[in-house]
């Protein structure tokens, strides 16, 4: 049975996105293509960015275009601003957060560096004790333990976790990390309902490479984006969005 057209009333449409949960998302794609108009990227780079997602996608003709974008209801101007999307707000990132992303690295650098270790939890303090002098006289080795007395998950990794941002692990554990040196194990200590064995196996500075600032920068981008949407879906009306172009060379 062929699919009937359906055309949504705007009552309809605005229910659809209520049950669906979808207007903050809906509200930062709007800000996105905004921000495409405002960029306007040349033609120049538009034909590069059709010629190399024609090859990744095994399209190599007009009519093949045009199949594939009727199989998705698509029209031309919706692939121009599907292929033409991560680049302008690429670059009006970079306009609008690259001078401050090393004093952002600086800021959360303590976040960002990365931890290996290995973690053995029980919920009895004796069993705790134990283990820890076995482990510290070298009768067993850390992987053995956690794989059988560990009643936490990591027991099926041999006790170990990471490579893991040290923002990401609770504040106690981050803290506790911080004061070891690698291959240095700790004394049995409570946290929560466990009793804790842990040791540092690697530690790795965050450094401010090409690969963190894109980083960063995509995080900038996508947190303005997300508090835009929220102002606009509050009803507040945020700061006009501008952009400066680059300078066309005389002749």
């Amino acid at each position: 049975m062929p699919i009937r057209s359906w055309t949504p009333t705007l009552s309809e449409l605005e229910g659809l996105i209520r049950r669906t949960n979808t207007s903050q998302a809906l509200v930062q794609r709007q800000i996105e293509e905004e921000i495409l108009s405002l960029v306007a990227l040349p033609e120049g780079q538009l034909a590069e960015l059709e010629q190399q997602w024609r090859q990744e996608q095994g399209v190599d003709s007009d009519d093949a275009v045009a199949a594939w974008l009727a199989g998705r209801g698509w029209q031309a101007d919706d692939l121009t601003l599907h292929l033409a999307r991560p680049e302008a707000l690429r670059r009006f990132g970079e306009q609008r957060f690259g001078p401050g992303l090393e004093e952002e690295f600086l800021r959360r650098k303590h976040e960002l560096d990365q931890a290996i270790y290995s973690l053995l939890r029980v919920r009895d303090q004796g069993l705790a004790r134990e283990l820890w002098i076995q482990l510290s006289e070298g009768e067993i080795s850390f992987a053995e333990a956690a794989s059988r007395y560990s009643d936490g998950p990591e027991a099926s990794t041999k006790g170990v976790i990471g490579p893991i941002a040290m923002g990401s692990l609770q504040p106690e554990l981050a803290e506790r990390l911080r004061s070891l040196q690698p291959g240095e194990l700790r004394p049995p200590e409570a946290l929560g309902p466990w009793w804790l064995l842990l040791r540092l196996e690697h530690y790795t500075p965050a450094r401010f490479d090409a690969e963190m600032r894109q980083r960063l920068l995509t995080d900038q981008l996508t947190s303005w984006l997300q508090q835009r949407a929220e102002q606009r879906l509050s009803g507040a009306t945020p700061e006009p969005l501008h952009y400066d172009h680059e300078p066309k060379l005389s002749p």
